[in-house]
């Protein structure tokens, strides 16, 4: 992952990857936990937390929280909306954690993806695995082909807000499943300038069936495969799917 990419974005990071609905997860992935989770008050590590959004909601309805991401500058972001103060931060690469037992992992905003390197994330399944304890859970979501070659395929998109603009071209190729895009960021600095960056960023669509193969290689059970943001079999239409994996 191009971590140093990802803390330049930091603080724009939920307007670009939530479109909308950053009120939604929080309580999503709460109702996903509850429902599946058979770990009394399980202690939760989120993989990839980014700003903290999830990880701080869970925070604050009482469960105990660890987030782990690879950017200090989203966990600064992330620190700071701790409103709790309860969390712990951990600034580690996700594909070799070396963590604490737990009763429940999860990983959104399809940071799984981010993962291009299947032997990572099929190494990063046998660490969650190996550290759930019993009727622990995993909960993640991935994107869709869709998404892929369809919403983002082979256009251009711009992000126009009062502090920053996004320009970002995109590329996805379909034999390779590996998605590139290169990114331009204008930043205000001041009332009049702008600062520049520029950076690529690269994803891989993961099928439902590798997620599946690599989450029963793992030892991983499915307990539950859903819709965006839903508790419906995923549709065609569907930009993210839901995993619910268990052990």
């Amino acid at each position: 992952m191009e971590d140093s990419f990802y803390d330049i974005l930091a603080g724009h990071y939920d307007d670009l990857q939530m479109n909308g609905d950053a009120d939604s997860w929080g309580p999503y992935i709460h109702g996903l936990i509850t429902e599946f989770c058979k770990v009394e008050s399980p202690y939760v590590t989120d993989l990839g937390c980014g700003t903290g959004v999830v990880t701080n909601y869970l925070a604050s309805k009482g469960m105990d929280v660890m987030g782990v991401d690879l950017s200090p500058d989203m966990l600064a972001i992330a620190s700071s909306g701790d409103e709790t103060g309860t969390v712990s931060w951990i600034c580690a690469d996700i594909t070799e954690f070396e963590g604490p037992s737990c009763g429940c992992f999860i990983s959104t905003m399809d940071t799984v993806g981010h993962i291009t390197d299947v032997d990572a994330l099929s190494k990063m399944f046998a660490v969650v695995s190996g550290l759930l304890e019993d009727g622990g859970v995993f909960i993640f979501d991935t994107t869709t082909r869709k998404h892929f070659e369809e919403t983002l395929g082979d256009n251009v998109f711009y992000e126009d807000y009062d502090d920053f603009t996004l320009l970002w071209v995109n590329h996805y190729d379909r034999e390779s499943k590996i998605n590139h895009a290169e990114l331009t960021l204008f930043e205000l600095c001041d009332e009049d300038l702008y600062e520049r960056y520029d950076g690529e960023l690269t994803a891989r669509y993961h099928s439902r069936e590798e997620i599946e193969a690599m989450a029963e290689k793992a030892g991983l059970k499915k307990l539950a495969v859903f819709g965006e943001l839903n508790r419906e079999e995923p549709a065609e239409t569907d930009e993210r799917v839901f995993f619910v994996f268990g052990i």
